[in-house]
């Protein structure tokens, strides 16, 4: 792993100045894919590390309190997405024929979801598993069949070793998004799994389901799974790493 390789190649691509949006612009994610396509690197969903043992992130206009997925994780548990979106999700407002699950849940606080029930995420050390707990409004405990364990957590953060933070600017032209990729951040040498799991039992590293339904295009009505995510706030993710380096 050497950093000045990653460093070199963000410089290349930052001269380049404004370059063409690579995906449609209602991707979201389209900062990150063009990025990573200039970089060399096949969009992929894989557990390993996008360029030269680094995770690659990128971020728009610099919206610091946005969430930043540090990777997507399925519980351990039996009772998974499909049991969620079942058990604990609402008809969706346009497609009622299909249920949704979509929340944001934290060990710090207890989240009232739908109006109906409050949930938030327990983390079992004696046990090493982290939780979903679900309540009734009076505060008991009804459901907590959903878990990750520790060692699943583990094998998800293994892409995390190094990150490498892209902030991009975006604007219009000609009718098409651009980016230009202005500044970033290396981090290096990943402090490890029991910093990841004291960040999730103190709020900082939160979960977020995403069990929607295609609104649009040839799968319109059918169940989307977005790939319930481990997430942060940007300005957090140096707790997770001894070393860093700016560039601009």
């Amino acid at each position: 792993m050497d950093p000045q390789r990653i460093i070199n190649e963000f410089k290349r691509i930052q001269s380049l100045g404004w370059v063409p949006n690579n995906r449609a612009d209602h991707n979201d994610g389209g900062a990150g894919n063009t990025f990573e396509d200039h970089l060399g690197v096949s969009e992929n969903n894989l557990k390993s590390p996008d360029f030269e043992e680094f995770e690659v992130k990128t971020r728009q206009n610099l919206t610091g309190s946005s969430l930043m997925t540090l990777f997507s994780k399925k519980p351990s548990s039996d009772y998974g997405d499909g049991y969620m979106r079942e058990t604990w999700g609402v008809p969706d407002a346009h497609q009622p024929h299909v249920k949704c699950f979509r929340t944001t849940l934290s060990a710090a606080k207890w989240s009232r979801v739908y109006q109906t029930h409050d949930m938030k995420i327990h983390v079992d050390r004696e046990n090493q598993k982290v939780f979903i707990y679900r309540a009734d409004l009076n505060g008991n405990i009804i459901d907590n069949n959903v878990y990750w364990s520790f060692s699943d957590i583990k094998n998800g953060a293994k892409k995390l070793n190094n990150m490498f933070y892209v902030d991009a600017e975006v604007k219009v032209i000609d009718n098409k998004k651009h980016f230009h990729y202005v500044s970033a951040i290396v981090f290096t040498d990943y402090i490890g799994d029991q910093k990841f799991i004291d960040l999730v039992e103190d709020g900082t590293i939160t979960y977020d389901n995403r069990l929607g339904v295609y609104g649009s295009g040839p799968k319109i009505g059918k169940e989307h799974n977005h790939g319930g995510g481990f997430r942060i706030k940007p300005r957090d993710t140096e707790k997770l790493y001894r070393n860093k380096i700016e560039i601009t």
